[in-house]
């Protein structure tokens, strides 16, 4: 896991200060080592976090002739299968040396031969170009900009732009809203006009001072082959363990993190298979409800080295302070606070660590889907079937009132509120909508903005529960879940693997129905049927947990308010740049769940002085 950057511009070398201010503010990412290579018309600067071919993986690498040059982030899961196929004189035992074997033998049409988690930019000293691309689910940023010469400047972050000094900032009003809307900007927009991120599963050439921007992949449609759920269990299982495999080569200790959640426990059952002394991470705030338990029940099970990870004082308002400086945009996902946490005392055991991320969006886990399933459920059924529907949830609330214990009761409390407000959200756009607080064209055009985009499926499916799934995959994903991870793993120099992302596995998954992964009865029908069975007893009927301390809780610790009266109530707020005081505040008091989303946008604001 590394930082990548790069500016292409006549005589480059000119740059040569900028490139090494740019370097500076991403060391972060990689401060085992870092470097910079000039050609003519392009340098080439890498930070390097040491994990595979410690000693003779540095970057920018070069082809044998010097034709070419690469800088890359990320890991090329299999990487050595691929350079078994390939006649090239190797000098080195790393993925990344293979990326430039690939170039040079298929050219652009390399990518379609690259699995894993990637970001990459190679500049081809004969073509005068440099082509970049990123993976297929976007694990790993590409930010790049056109400067007023037609130069182009890219980064692994924003911040790296701005420190070369060639790209004025300035801010997108249409990047502005849907932040307002979705709590993020991507994938495929960033906070800022003239500062653009590559979506994942594209690539970019720019040659002669253009910018030509393609998709290399897409999503799996679902298949109408006639499976049964045993048999695609059976090939699940095959393929997780083919993931989870290939994603713990490393030179260095790969660990994971479990907490007791599905997603991880799945991970870490797989893990033990290939490494017997697998060291395992988890993480609670001390005097506060977690899932340390069903954590330590499945360490116990699996026999693994366990670390509890135990946070004793929660600095809430500090952290609130940290956020922008490590997003560089506004980013209002509030468990962003612990994952920086986890990732900041992770680091201090390991270099690398295997993650549950993608199970919920694969897989079916969030209860929000529960809305379009009830959609076709209802919309399917006569008068009897919508009477007996009604029923239905009559018994869930009382289910919801007598589950025992404080987290199951909570558990099926927010899944009978999300069936319950459900009917009405007749498209996956308005469940998208309703999900996220969606603000309507008046409020929109009282805060001086535009309507964000609508999104639209890029897919030909029907079936609401397959385009609400893939929503989560190509948007909310990208645009948030793999943003957070990344951001707060590198802040920390942790590299973390998805093996759920995983593209043989991943596109498996996507490909089969709805039905396998969600229904009106379970979730994650498909893990609990090809998983279950390797689980602790305690955590088989488990729901979703959200993670961390719930903001309803630290928005009620003074400090957090006196931030809140700082940043937001106050009319000098540099929040009131952006935004006017009077109508803001009238929709804060409409709306309570915007407010933590100001205050990040106000302390974000406040620390961006190019507003």
């Amino acid at each position: 896991m590394c930082g990548i950057l790069g500016i292409v511009a006549k005589s480059s070398d000119r740059y040569r200060d900028r490139v090494d201010a740019m370097i500076k503010v991403q060391n972060h990412r990689g401060p085992d080592s870092s470097a910079t290579y000039s050609f003519e018309n392009c340098l080439l600067g890498h930070n390097r976090l040491s994990i595979i071919d410690l000693h003779t993986g540095n970057q920018p690498m070069l082809n044998t002739d010097k034709t070419a040059g690469i800088v890359f982030n990320g890991e090329i899961y299999g990487y050595k299968e691929i350079k078994e196929s390939l006649s090239y004189p190797f000098q080195t035992t790393s993925d990344t040396e293979v990326l430039l074997a690939l170039y040079q033998k298929h050219g652009n049409e390399m990518i379609n031969h690259v699995p894993g988690m990637f970001s990459f930019a190679i500049w081809d000293e004969s073509s005068q170009s440099l082509f970049a691309a990123r993976d297929r689910f976007g694990e790993k940023p590409f930010f790049y900009s056109v400067t007023k010469d037609s130069e182009l400047v890219f980064a692994s972050e924003i911040k790296t732009i701005l420190a070369s000094g060639l790209v004025e900032a300035t801010i997108s009003r249409s990047g502005l809203s849907r932040y307002l809307n979705y709590g993020y900007t991507g994938p495929l927009t960033t906070i800022y006009e003239n500062i653009h991120v590559l979506p994942p599963a594209h690539y970019l050439v720019f040659k002669n001072g253009e910018v030509d921007v393609r998709r290399y992949w897409s999503y799996p449609t679902t298949t109408t082959d006639s499976i049964s759920l045993c048999d695609a269990a059976e090939r699940f299982e095959e393929l997780f363990a083919n993931a989870v495999q290939k994603q713990m080569i490393a030179d260095v200790e790969v660990c994971a993190f479990l907490s007791g959640g599905l997603d991880s426990t799945s991970v870490v059952s797989a893990a033990k298979n290939f490494n017997p002394s697998l060291k395992t991470l988890a993480f609670g705030y001390k005097n506060q409800d977690n899932e340390l338990h069903f954590a330590k029940a499945a360490a116990q099970l699996y026999k693994t080295e366990h670390h509890e990870l135990l946070e004793a004082s929660l600095n809430i308002d500090e952290l609130l302070l940290k956020l922008p400086e490590i997003y560089d945009e506004p980013f209002s996902d509030s468990s962003a606070l612990a994952t920086y946490t986890i990732c900041k005392l992770a680091a201090e055991k390991c270099k690398v660590v295997l993650t549950g991320d993608g199970g919920d969006e694969l897989l079916g886990g969030y209860t929000w889907w529960y809305r379009p399933l009830v959609n076709e459920l209802a919309d399917r059924g006569s008068g009897k079937v919508k009477e007996a529907f009604v029923t239905a949830m009559a018994v869930a609330e009382k289910i919801s009132e007598k589950a025992s214990g404080d987290t199951s009761k909570r558990q099926w409390r927010n899944k009978f509120n999300s069936i319950k407000n459900s009917r009405g959200d007749y498209r996956v756009v308005d469940a998208v909508q309703r999900r996220f607080g969606y603000l309507d064209s008046t409020t929109i055009a009282s805060l001086g903005l535009p309507m964000p985009t609508e999104f639209k499926s890029s897919w030909t499916e029907e079936g609401n529960i397959n385009d609400a799934m893939k929503f989560d995959i190509a948007d909310y994903m990208p645009g948030d879940i793999l943003v957070k991870t990344d951001r707060a793993s590198m802040a920390n120099s942790l590299e973390l693997r998805a093996p759920f992302l995983d593209v043989d596995f991943a596109s498996y998954c996507i490909s089969l129905p709805g039905s396998f992964k969600i229904d009106k009865s379970s979730d994650k029908i498909l893990l609990r049927e090809a998983m279950g069975k390797y689980w602790p007893q305690e955590i088989r009927n488990r729901g979703k947990q959200g993670f961390g301390v719930s903001k309803n809780v630290w928005q009620q610790y003074p400090k957090v308010k006196k931030l809140y009266d700082d940043y937001v109530h106050d009319k000098d707020s540099s929040l009131y740049k952006l935004l006017p005081f009077k109508e803001t505040n009238d929709l804060i008091s409409k709306n309570p769940n915007l407010v933590h989303a100001m205050l990040i946008l106000a302390i974000w604001a406040d620390k961006n002085y190019s507003i």
